[in-house]
């Protein structure tokens, strides 16, 4: 990437909140019974882009319970550098029950009281993570309290002093916020920060205040930004530059749980920002980040749970007929 700061400790550091998701296993009778499958948005993109091979970090905060634990030993387990997260007793780790419809899109309804998301810090050793780092990856549901705004914002002023870039998949889960206006306004902060954004259709259309795609985008568009891409689900994605835009078709897969895809996609686009100028992207090398985003969502959508179901590069490279 163009204008970054190449030798790093670092390709990607995540920073954000990290969940605990209860998802539909196996069935006795008309019951659904449920497992635990550690997720969070930003750990799912840290873990795919760990997948991926790429050295990656998470910056947050667990409660010192059981299921942050879990969580911590699934990101070791996956090759997240997990010095950035700090444990508390005061806080407690989010949890979400996802349901699951019969083609398997999710819905979630989340439990979080004191919820350790929302306390999150940047203090020296995580300034120091995304000091190193060559890509600063967030999402939006920081900003949505006064502690872990505070630390996000921190988090953006240290990556730009030291020459990282900033990633942003907004990712709104509007039952979180008490004040959707709050929530859209957020989400264009964080925007207004970021050189690579990933946003889904409703996402952009109630940003920008268009259902045109196009236009939607140049609305939001601004100096900075390098590349925007749209996701549409199973229809595939947008791939957008201040030149050019392209667009890729969904694969067609067994699709049984679509909870980690959009983050799967993230990780595989940003391990590709990694190898390419962005300052200088030509329309084949876009179509060509593109399709291995969307066939990395795709894959992603045939197993179950988030971390669990992020592919590596053989897994995408045999979809690809690679």
């Amino acid at each position: 990437m163009k204008g970054m700061a190449g030798q790093k400790s670092w390709d990607v550091a995540c920073l954000g909140e990290l969940v605990m998701d209860l998802v539909p296993h196996s069935r006795t009778g008309e019951e659904w019974l449920y497992a635990p499958s550690p997720g969070g948005a930003p750990g799912n993109v840290a873990a795919g882009l760990a997948r991926l091979g790429r050295r990656a970090a998470m910056l947050g905060k667990l409660g010192a319970d059981p299921f942050g634990s879990a969580i911590l030993a699934a990101l070791a387990k996956h090759g997240v550098d997990t010095r950035g997260i700090m444990r508390s007793a005061a806080v407690k780790t989010a949890l979400s029950v996802v349901t699951l419809a019969p083609d398997g899109e999710r819905a979630f309804s989340f439990y979080r009281e004191a919820p350790a998301e929302l306390a999150i810090d940047l203090d020296e050793a995580g300034a120091a993570i995304i000091a190193d780092s060559r890509i600063l990856h967030l999402g939006v549901l920081p900003l949505s309290a006064p502690r872990s705004a505070a630390a996000q914002r921190q988090a953006i002023t240290v990556a730009r002093e030291n020459g990282a870039w900033v990633s942003a998949d907004p990712n709104f889960r509007p039952g979180l916020w008490p004040d959707h206006a709050a929530m859209l306004a957020a989400g264009r902060e964080l925007v207004g920060a970021a050189q690579v954004v990933k946003l889904g259709t409703e996402e952009l259309f109630a940003l920008a205040g268009s259902r045109d795609i196009a236009a939607a985008a140049c609305a939001l568009w601004h100096p900075e930004l390098r590349l925007m891409a749209v996701t549409k689900g199973a229809a595939g994605a947008d791939l957008i530059s201040r030149q050019s835009t392209v667009s890729c078709a969904g694969f067609p897969v067994a699709s049984i749980d679509t909870t980690a895809a959009g983050d799967s996609f993230m990780a595989a686009l940003l391990s590709q920002c990694l190898e390419r100028d962005l300052d200088d992207l030509q329309p084949e090398q876009m179509s060509d980040m593109l399709r291995r985003a969307c066939a990395a969502g795709a894959l992603a959508t045939t197993t179950k749970g988030a971390m669990a179901s992020l592919p590596d590069n053989a897994a995408i490279g045999k979809l690809l007929g690679a």
